[in-house]
């Protein structure tokens, strides 16, 4: 037994475990709440970004170096998912969350001080890919890792509304970025956002750090790694082991998490972008759609997460992935008439098919994984799909419009990638209920 801040408690056995106390759940997500909150921002303000750090006579050159950058933080994961799943599977779900909160926080915090080309010149891209890049390597564990947290915290029939705490707290994250971002070009001049204005919500990040970090020292270890720790059975290579014996595990993982990594930075970020710069929108106006987006998928994700608790998540899937197969292209159709109600129908539309895949998959990813090597498996499929088609895609959307010359060309592509989500339906399970909730490693 441990003693913590929710009070002296026994810890519970994998298949027995009470309603998640209110501790565990903050500390789970609160690094989430950061993490999304400066990822959203540093999308939101691509174009502060790139004439500040990418100056350029040709404002779409500029763009695609800002968006680059971006993409650096997301390559990045892949290491981050090797180093903090190892950490995770070794000396235990909370250790991992802990390490990860503060080394995302003080790469906020920096970014925030960062000197700007025209003050240091080619050292301040720089610097900002660097601390990109640091940033993605603590947000290779910190989402997957509190994923395990928060479902291996949960009772077996709240599994699915349990993990889909993770990304509501990535929503909330998303929703504060955005909201910021909207205040921000609403109350300030371009020439005061451009000079200073955008520092103060990388520097206002060191308070949500703090708050994490005093949660996450202060919760219980999960269940499932108690028992682990408790007979002696850890894995001592945990990395290699999830490599070997759950390449399959592996690849559907990130094979399901195709379509809500690339579909998130497309609905939440690119389309922001593409309605002020493209579609010809103010930028508040803009932005005040992706917050109202934003704020519709927040709200839908634990609905979501609780019907695959109710209906299983195979049926929540099937539904979400003929719906954005068939409606993705048209509703970016729609958004570039330019007209404020079909701007906001489109936005609201996809945000709700990305919140039922952000609301079911997570307590079907840990399903999939046994507890041994949970962290490191999960954490490896995730962080692929992650890094190779959810950093790139407001890059990629941005080069198959201006390749094409087709507003709807980003809905083709959500369209493909909702088919390969549709094919890999039979790995997922009927219910998330089972008992052991995972396969034995």
């Amino acid at each position: 037994m441990r003693e913590t801040r929710q009070g002296r408690q026994p810890t519970p056995a994998s298949g027995d475990v009470p309603s998640a106390p209110p501790g565990v759940t903050a500390a789970g997500i609160v690094g989430n709440v950061l993490e999304w909150y400066d990822f959203a921002l540093y999308g939101y303000l691509a174009t502060v970004f790139a004439g500040q750090f990418f100056p350029s006579s040709d404002a779409v050159a500029s763009l695609i170096g800002a968006y680059s950058a971006f993409a650096v933080g997301f390559l990045a994961r892949p290491l981050g998912g090797v180093i903090y799943g190892r950490i995770g599977d070794r000396l235990g779900r909370r250790r991992l969350l802990t390490v990860s909160v503060a080394m995302m926080g003080l790469p906020t915090f920096a970014l925030g001080l960062l000197p700007t080309y025209e003050s240091v010149g080619l050292l301040a891209p720089v610097l900002l890919v660097a601390l990109r890049f640091a940033q993605g390597i603590s947000a290779g564990g910190e989402f997957s890792g509190s994923i395990v947290f928060l479902v291996e915290h949960a009772p077996p029939k709240r599994r699915g509304f349990q993990g889909s705490l993770s990304n509501f707290g990535a929503m909330i994250g998303g929703l504060a970025g955005a909201g910021v971002a909207w205040l921000l070009t609403a109350a300030l001049s371009s020439e005061v956002l451009d000079a200073w204005g955008w520092r103060i919500p990388f520097l206002f990040g060191i308070v949500v750090t703090a708050i994490g970090l005093w949660l996450r020292m202060g919760v219980a270890e999960s269940p499932a790694f108690s028992d682990i720790r408790n007979t002696g059975s850890v894995e001592k290579a945990p990395v290699v082991a999830a490599i070997r014996q759950h390449p399959r595990e592996i690849a559907v993982t990130a094979g399901l998490n195709w379509v809500p990594s690339a579909g998130y930075y497309i609905v939440f970020v690119w389309l922001a972008t593409d309605l002020s710069t493209v579609v010809g929108m103010s930028e508040a106006t803009a932005l005040g759609l992706s917050t109202l987006g934003v704020l519709v998928g927040t709200l839908a994700v634990p609905l979501f997460g609780a019907a695959a608790d109710r209906f299983g998540p195979r049926l929540v899937l099937l539904i979400a992935g003929v719906a954005t197969l068939v409606a993705a292209a048209p509703l970016l159709l729609l958004a570039g008439t330019g007209a404020l109600v079909f701007a906001a129908i489109a936005q609201v539309g996809l945000a709700v098919m990305m919140a039922a895949y952000l609301g079911t998959l997570p307590g079907v990813f840990v399903s999939l994984h046994g507890p041994r090597v949970r962290c490191s498996s999960l954490s490896i499929g995730y962080n692929i799909a992650v890094a190779v088609f959810g950093g790139t895609a407001p890059l990629i959307a941005t080069a198959l419009v201006g390749a094409t010359g087709w507003q709807v060309a980003p809905g083709l592509y959500l369209a493909a990638t909702a088919l390969i989500g549709l094919a890999l339906l039979r790995f997922v399970p009927w219910r998330l209920d089972a008992p052991g909730a995972g396969k034995p490693d």
